[in-house]
């Protein structure tokens, strides 16, 4: 499965990225379920090495397992 990075802004204005293995539209839909919104897709930035863990260990990016539940602010 390919990675995909996604820039997203929760409801505070305060933005970060997630990591997935997710495709494209489900990704989309998970971000915006838990109260973000999806600004961007940032995959050409990164090498085909580069794996969700180390991009959530080395990076602090988010992933699907980690992401906090921000619906409640909306």
């Amino acid at each position: 499965m390919a990675l995909n990075v996604l820039l997203i802004a929760d409801p505070h204005g305060a933005c970060g990225h997630i990591a997935s293995t997710k495709d494209r539209d489900s990704l989309v839909d998970f971000v915006e379920d838990r109260g973000y919104e999806a600004v961007e897709f940032q995959n050409d930035d990164y090498e085909p090495e580069d794996t969700v863990s180390r991009l959530s260990q080395e990076c602090g990016y988010f992933t699907i397992k980690d992401l906090p539940d921000m619906s409640n602010y909306l």
